[in-house]
């Protein structure tokens, strides 16, 4: 089959209609871990796909015979500071699910599960009781957690109890987290094969953005697809280029373009003017991330590190440095070995990168909103 749905807003569902060599991989590979029974792990920044990519996996896993799953989104909550049990709740899944305001019904082949909302007593052995529910009627059941690093924020309950529990009692439930914050993920989680817990066969995906020829790509098939003609191809790779390689800002760009060719405008003078509402859009949305992340970090230290850092790319900074810049903003911690602190955690946001201890803003458009919001 052929994709016929280009430039939505929505996240992907059709297998045919995932895009970019490392996001069909990524829904192979996720498959295929849980289908071993291990726990996967996908990471990349908002925007770039991690929703569509679990989603086309679900969507093939429902199709084997008695494979379930549930789904479970907390992008809402990527801005606060903390979530209460209230919040847990499925947002999709392949039973029969009734969702309320505070409680959730599963009724599956005859079996009515209520998963109560009122006390962490009734809602751990609830939850528990949801999953046994999922574990006898399936032979594989899957519960995905999306932009899971939110969990880290549960008041009064560590969840990480009841996915060990779990991992322990239910050997035909396999576990799908997303995140794009990597390592503060990474931290709740705490993979890796020597781990006394849950995450010991856990398998970890990066997922990529698309580079320039997979951007252009999707760009004139999803034209084409609108029977919308487009020549100029270096005036897509400009595009692809300037928004990052995020496939949303670059599906966005798409359907701007449709917009204004259904307006009355021409192609030409489309393009350029979808760039540059894209870019807007694209601003606003790194702002907002930003924002989202000094709602629960808040200290004007971070901005401080983040504008120093933007003013002097390319160059890539050490944290002395770092620090000396900050002193003369009037704003350095107290020791130089806190600043440190401060760039583990940004990197661990997904908003700096690092190698051989010198520290960068890659995207370019994260580095213009550092520099139009700054504190200074």
């Amino acid at each position: 089959m052929v994709c016929k749905k280009f430039f939505r807003t929505r996240p992907v569902m059709e297998a045919d209609c995932l895009w970019g060599e490392g996001h069909k991989r990524a829904a192979e590979d996720v498959l295929n871990a849980v289908l071993r029974g291990n726990a996967a792990i996908l990471l990349g920044p908002r925007r770039v796909g991690k929703t569509s990519v679990v989603s086309v996996m679900a969507e093939k896993l429902k199709r084997k015979r008695g494979h379930h799953y549930i789904y479970f989104n907390f992008s809402r909550f990527l801005g606060a500071r903390a979530i209460s049990i209230s919040d847990i709740e499925p947002r999709r899944t392949s039973l029969k699910m009734i969702t309320a305001s505070k409680s959730y019904t599963v009724s599956f082949r005859g079996i009515s599960v209520e998963v109560r909302k009122t006390s962490i007593e009734e809602f751990s052995r609830d939850f528990s009781t949801l999953v046994r529910v999922l574990s006898q009627n399936s032979r594989l059941g899957v519960l995905i957690f999306d932009e899971a690093q939110v969990l880290a924020r549960l008041k009064n309950l560590d969840f990480r109890g009841l996915l060990q529990e779990i991992t322990d009692s239910y050997p035909n439930i396999s576990l799908v987290f997303t995140g794009s914050m990597p390592g503060m993920l990474i931290e709740y989680l705490n993979p890796g094969p020597s781990k006394p817990n849950f995450m010991r066969s856990a398998e970890v995906f990066t997922l990529p953005r698309w580079n320039s020829e997979e951007g252009k790509a999707y760009l004139m098939e999803g034209f084409r697809s609108y029977g919308i003609r487009v020549t100029n191809e270096l005036e897509l790779s400009r595009a692809v280029e300037e928004l990052g390689g995020v496939p949303g800002f670059i599906s966005h760009y798409g359907l701007t373009v449709v917009n204004l060719v259904r307006n009355g405008k021409d192609p030409k003078e489309a393009l350029p003017m979808a760039l540059e509402e894209s870019r807007r859009y694209a601003l606003d949305e790194w702002r907002k991330d930003i924002e989202a992340f000094l709602n629960v970090y808040n200290s004007e230290v971070y901005m401080g590190v983040l504008e120093v850092l933007a003013k002097a790319y390319p160059s890539a900074l050490r944290g002395a440095e770092v620090y000396r810049k900050l002193q003369s903003l009037g704003i350095a911690p107290a020791r130089i070995q806190h600043v440190y602190k401060y760039l583990e955690t940004l990197e661990k946001a997904g908003f700096v990168r690092s190698a051989e201890k010198r520290y960068w803003i890659e995207d370019p458009l994260l580095r213009e909103v550092v520099e139009k919001f700054s504190l200074h």
